[in-house]
């Protein structure tokens, strides 16, 4: 065996071959063991929150005031995941859930507003069929 081929055991001393996983003489590991898979994030406490409340905040858009409540706690929820993936960003990840909820909570609360002025209009269409009916 060629001396260029040949390592040192770290924990006996003993004169191995390189291609050796193991020492002959004292069974010790002499290829480095391989890395740990890395550990999966846990997604942040609130992502599922957000996107669900902002989804909400969609479909109730037309009564306004529950489009209103949900678009505003869905926004917390997501600022509060932002949050906990900067504090803790080897923890935490799920900032793609996070912003589908931050988004879909701004267009609830969009949705909303729109629907203000069409209430308005059908409170006024409900007043003036009313009088007339009198």
């Amino acid at each position: 065996m060629n001396e260029d081929t040949k390592t040192t055991c770290p924990y006996c001393g003993t004169l191995v071959d390189n291609t050796e996983e193991v020492c002959p003489q004292c069974s010790a590991p002499l290829k480095p063991a391989k890395p740990a898979k890395q550990q999966a994030k846990l997604l942040a406490p609130t992502a599922v929150a957000s996107l669900v409340l902002g989804i909400l905040s969609i479909n109730f858009s037309s009564l306004i005031i529950p489009g209103f409540i949900l678009a505003a706690i869905g926004k917390r929820k997501a600022n509060e995941g932002y949050d906990a993936i900067a504090s803790n960003p080897d923890v935490y990840s799920g900032e793609g859930m996070l912003n589908a909820g931050r988004i879909t909570s701004k267009v609830g609360l969009i949705l909303s507003i729109v629907m203000i002025p069409f209430w308005i209009l059908y409170i006024v269409i409900v007043a003036i069929g009313i009088s007339e009916s009198f």
